[in-house]
């Protein structure tokens, strides 16, 4: 695979390996950035202050969203792909470097509430479980540029293959063992599912990124308030503690090998308003509680904290220090940027002082799919889009946190100066469907080669519930016609490809389109995407205008051309043709009884892969009808005689395909 050039690129990474697609191999190298002064500062950046594409995303508002902060920026990492870890992450600093922890959602997952399983999964009749897209860890040297390491890892049971959900990781290190352990929830908690489903387990790994043990639940203290939400965090004497909320809030601390629980304390709250995305930290002699007031797909939510000087307590009413219960905690926020705050980041300054840094994550929800213009409802939350949105806390001389300072771009120290640049902001402009479409001109000098043009493309299917629905009407995940890219070579020739709608993520992610024969000649090339797909549409990155020489953006809507004058498309050239897929990890045969979750995986190295999964030669559907088995991972439901067979999996990209070993799952009645 040959080097490209990222011509709207994100300047250089951090350290760590990284998969192309859901392989575990190296990504294509990327060329580092011209060299820079040393900063201690990382520019973290929510929202595009200049909006290129001047408000007209074509992407749905929030109903609720009442105020704009800007378009939400997509993070895009150092290989011009989304960065997936969007929503329930974990980022901690191991060994010098940046480690940023998250599931994916790119593959097509939703996620639902109330009352509907959010798991992995598009919900379906019955709930099945066919869509998984595995947890992403990204490693960094400067909080800014990332690099995906390991690809997207499945943790699988040893027998069954069932693989576990990642939900809300929280990855903490025990100096008595010398393991990452990697506490989760596997799938969504609360919803009375059986088996492994909804419980915490424990994986552990050697090293800061994987390989992942098979995980085991941990030792717990009574009084729990149960495994809904929790958060990690560890103090200056290296003791370890636990928060745990939704209907108890409580505190406990951990034993040495951060393995279990010890003992709890219980805290009350007025009006019970720290429940969802509990959050424990500490700074200077002080503990802090952060939380918000509900949750369940919030569109927005209040934000609130407690604070201790003990996590055993006494925990304090910030305002007067007061002790007396139920404690009164201090609202920090009343929309938090149109965001639901989560468990915050505890990372060290060069000075080796704790600062707090809070995620948030946008729930972009359809008008349609969200009744009302409450804040707390169901709909359709394409979470891939919801960037990864963080704030910095701030405290007065006497250690209260101020109210939150949501702004398009914050400042947050690191915790040692790197030579580095801020990678350029982008969003997602979701521009072509059967109405419109795009083309992005820009100029190619001599002896510049150009073999294959990368373009960061996505979907989006929402879904189509009528307004008074209580949850979403799920239609098929993939878009129903391919996307149609042609290129305008300066000398006349022209070329067209097809994209697969099974090989275009739900978030701007690299398709390779390799030219019959290397261009090397000069001038103007430009690249055209339509379609005519009717249940959604296809999207790309925006940036800023800059990136590409003499670049020019067009959208097309009714026959009208519009220029947007300071827009451009995230796009890279490479001087060599990509190559079709490689798998590198092989599915394996499974043989259980009746009634056993099952999963198959396969790993693959590529570039915009797309996958397919058959039994017996024919294409794995879901009981509503749809073809759902279209990822890395085929996550079967409770398996019956009848799913027993013979299983395959193809991998494909616009460059090859290869199809994986057969493998047997053996239903034992």
């Amino acid at each position: 695979m040959g080097a490209f050039a990222i011509l709207a690129g994100c300047g250089g990474g951090g350290g760590g390996g990284g998969g192309g697609g859901s392989g575990s191999g190296d990504a294509t190298p990327v060329a580092p950035p011209p060299a820079v002064a040393s900063t201690k500062l990382a520019t973290l950046i929510n929202f595009i202050a200049h909006d290129p594409l001047a408000g007209d995303n074509g992407l749905p508002a929030s109903p609720a969203q009442t105020v704009s902060y800007g378009p939400i920026a997509i993070g895009m990492d150092v290989d011009g792909n989304a960065i997936q870890a969007v929503d329930e992450v974990d980022l901690q600093y191991f060994e010098g470097k940046y480690y940023l922890y998250g599931p994916s959602f790119s593959c097509g997952a939703f996620n639902y509430a109330p009352g509907v399983n959010t798991g992995p999964l598009i919900p379906t009749t019955p709930n099945s479980t066919y869509r998984y897209c595995g947890l992403t860890v990204y490693v960094s040297d400067d909080l800014m540029n990332w690099k995906l390491t390991g690809g997207h890892q499945y943790i699988q049971d040893t027998v069954s293959g069932e693989h576990y959900y990642v939900k809300k990781p929280r990855v903490i290190y025990s100096p008595k063992t010398g393991l990452y352990n990697m506490w989760f929830l596997n799938g969504q908690a609360g919803l009375g599912s059986s088996g492994k489903t909804g419980k915490r387990f424990i994986a552990q790994s050697p090293t800061p990124f994987g390989p992942w043990s098979t995980p085991f639940e941990p030792t717990i203290a009574s009084g729990d308030a149960g495994p809904v939400d929790f958060a990690l965090a560890t103090g200056p004497d290296g003791k370890s503690y636990m928060a745990t909320s939704h209907g108890v809030l409580n505190t406990m601390l951990l034993n040495e090998e951060k393995t279990g629980t010890v003992d709890h304390t219980d805290i009350a709250v007025a009006g019970n308003v720290i429940g969802g995305g509990i959050g424990l930290s500490y700074r200077r002699g002080w503990w802090y509680l952060t939380g918000t007031n509900t949750c369940g797909n919030c569109l927005a939510s209040r934000l609130y904290y407690l604070r201790a000087k003990d996590p055993h307590g006494p925990w304090l009413s910030p305002a007067d220090d007061s002790a007396v219960t139920p404690l009164q905690p201090v609202q920090l926020s009343s929309d938090s940027g149109f965001a639901q705050m989560k468990a915050p980041f505890v990372l060290p300054d060069e000075k080796g002082e704790m600062n707090i840094l809070l995620p948030g994550t946008h729930y972009r929800s359809s008008p349609t799919g969200a009744p009302g213009t409450g804040v707390n409802q169901p709909g359709d939350s394409n979470l891939a889009l919801s960037g990864w949105y963080t704030v910095p806390l701030q405290f007065d001389a006497n250690g209260r946190i101020l109210p939150l300072s949501t702004a398009p771009t914050h400042e947050f120290p690191l915790a040692k100066p790197v030579a580095t640049t801020a990678p350029p902001a982008y969003q997602a402009n979701l521009g072509i469907d059967n109405t419109r479409s795009v083309s992005q001109a820009w100029e190619v000098e001599a002896g510049e080669p150009l073999a294959s043009v990368l373009i960061a493309v996505f979907q989006r299917t929402p879904d189509k519930s009528p307004s008074s629905a209580a949850t979403a009407i799920i239609q098929e995940p993939n878009v129903d016609a391919p996307l149609l890219a042609r290129l305008q070579l300066p000398e006349g020739r022209s070329y067209s490809w097809l994209i697969d709608p099974r090989t275009v993520a739900w978030a701007p992610e690299n398709v390779p389109l390799n030219l019959p024969e290397t261009f090397e000649g000069s001038g103007r090339v430009t690249l055209s995407l339509s379609t005519t797909a009717t249940n959604g549409g296809y999207g790309v990155a925006i940036g800023k205008k800059g990136q590409l020489r003499s670049g020019e953006y067009v959208a097309f809507k009714a026959g009208q051309s519009t220029v947007l004058a300071g827009a451009e498309m995230l796009l890279s050239t490479s001087a060599t043709p990509l190559t079709a897929p490689i798998i590198t990890a092989q599915p394996r045969s499974v043989r259980v009884a009746a009634g056993t979750p099952v999963g198959f995986v396969v790993l693959a190295e590529g570039i915009g892969l797309g996958y397919q999964w058959q039994r017996n030669g024919q294409v794995v559907m879901s009981p509503n009808g749809y073809n759902e088995s279209t990822t890395a991972a085929l996550r079967l439901p409770p398996v019956t005689t009848g799913d027993a067979g013979t299983y395959t999996v193809t991998v494909f990209n616009q460059a090859g395909s290869i199809t994986s070993v057969p493998v047997t799952l053996e239903v034992i009645p």
